[in-house]
């Protein structure tokens, strides 16, 4: 009898032992569910953050290489604007000192048939040398607005080069950040993979401090982002709307040969 009471109460004790057994089981079971899902949403976390982090960069590069594309337009409408008035201009010039030649051509001709007085033969010569005089002077102003406008377009093209190497060290610095962050970011993984396996407390506290460093430098390399976007959002336009370019040649309506010399 009393070895009988003894068997029931090692089976009742096995039980007891494996209830116990399967409740820890399911208690770790669940731990590690729930750790598996805070990982798993983390992840997420973390992936949606880069890939918008990639789609902002992505957006702010085709932003800045459209502008450029725009400046690059604009800068060659201006450059053939200012060559098809320069043209206008000495079309116009040359076809006033032909008319003038001629008139005076024919003064000469009407002067030698009449025989008139010497000062009337005189002064169309006199005209002539102040027609020729102020050709002169008319063409060295287009040959200084030919230099001015020679000096413009270097200036444009030395601006289109600063921009693209501006956009080129942009780049060149946002995908070193983004290298940085995703090499961060799986180190940071690796330490929440050893933190939900690590049973001395030590240890842990050390990989704790670990995580907080690496936490600290993804931080920092979000704000170098931020940074580096402001600084492409305000550089772009220098120091402000250009200043509106004169024409390149001032023709004026006269009447008068020497055209006001």
């Amino acid at each position: 009898m009393a070895d009988r009471d003894e068997n029931s109460a090692l089976i009742a004790l096995a039980e007891l032992r494996n209830l116990e057994a399967d409740r820890v089981a399911a208690e770790e079971a669940k731990r590690r569910a729930k750790e598996d899902a805070e990982r798993k949403a983390r992840e997420d976390a973390e992936r949606k953050a880069r890939e918008e982090a990639e789609r902002r960069a992505k957006e702010e590069a085709d932003r800045i290489a459209r502008e450029l594309a725009e400046q690059e337009a604009r800068d060659r409408e201006e450059r053939l604007r200012l060559q098809e008035a320069e043209l206008r201009a000495r079309a116009e010039q040359e076809a006033r000192l032909r008319e003038e030649q001629m008139r005076l051509d024919a003064q000469i001709k009407m002067t030698e048939k009449k025989a008139r007085p010497l000062w009337l033969t005189v002064t169309p010569i006199v005209l002539g040398i102040g027609l020729i005089i102020g050709g002169y002077f008319a063409w060295t102003t287009i040959e200084e607005r030919d230099q001015q406008a020679s000096a413009e377009r270097a200036a444009a093209a030395q601006r289109d080069a600063e921009n693209k190497k501006a956009l080129e060290t942009l780049m060149a610095e946002l995908n070193e950040l983004k290298a940085e962050q995703e090499r961060l970011e799986k180190e940071r993984k690796e330490l929440d993979s050893k933190l939900a396996e690590v049973q001395d407390e030590t240890e842990r506290q050390k990989l704790l401090a670990e995580k907080a460093a690496l936490d600290a430098q993804l931080a920092d390399n979000k704000a170098k982002q931020s940074k580096n976007k402001k600084k492409s959002n305000t550089g772009d336009s220098g120091s402000g709307e250009a200043p509106k370019k004169k024409p390149a040649i001032e023709v004026k309506k006269t009447d008068d040969p020497l055209d006001g010399l």
